[in-house]
């Protein structure tokens, strides 16, 4: 299993090194005025079980598209969202945080569940055929595209993304994006107030 030290260690080259490179490019979202209110999606965790958008209904939800190969966008929002949950406390309770493979021909199951695992136990990945991961990006206003590095092997590509964190309401209304550089401290301070100003049922 691969572990935070290693994940803490990979993150600290390119970070110093300086800002995100043509390796690692963010794309936008979307407007949300162009998807339709409802953002119905079906994927599988890592365990086979379905998932859909119905499993979000009565918590908060973290949600990030990314993928396990990902140098330096994907681990740093995740170490991100991982640090957030910590400092929520108690409050974390009410929120599923979860990460969604735009590579599902790649990501395993296995590899998703030790990626999400050595940032935080709780985060839930989900992966599903091509045609399934797309209807959940496009449902989130997400996007991401592939760009092959090497024209003579198919399996040699880097993925552009979206990289802000979706925030999902109980009643999975989409309440606001964190971008992608949001402190993790920043986060939880913002997630605690949107938490406490909606009591528990």
């Amino acid at each position: 299993m691969m572990h935070r030290r290693r994940f803490l260690a990979v993150l600290a080259a390119p970070l110093l090194a300086g800002p995100v490179g043509a390796e690692d490019k963010v794309l936008p979202e979307a407007p949300d005025a162009e998807t339709p209110p409802s953002r119905r999606f079906m994927m599988q965790d890592v365990n086979g079980e379905v998932v859909t958008d119905e499993n979000l209904l009565g918590r908060f939800s973290l949600i990030y598209f990314g993928y396990t190969s990902c140098p330096e966008v994907c681990p740093t929002s995740l170490l991100t969202m991982a640090n957030a949950l910590k400092a929520l406390g108690a409050k974390a309770d009410r929120v599923l945080p979860l990460f969604v493979t735009v590579d599902p021909a790649r990501d395993t199951a296995k590899m998703l569940s030790e990626y999400t695992q050595s940032f935080d136990e709780r985060i839930v990945a989900l992966r599903g055929t091509k045609p399934y991961t797309d209807a959940m990006v496009k449902a989130y206003n997400a996007k991401y595209e592939v760009k092959p590095s090497d024209p003579a092997d198919p399996t040699r590509y880097t993925i552009d993304h979206t990289a802000s964190i979706a925030l999902v309401g109980p009643d999975g209304v989409l309440i606001k994006r964190y971008p992608y550089g949001t402190k993790a401290e920043e986060m939880a301070a913002d997630l605690g107030k949107i938490i406490d100003a909606h009591p528990a049922p």
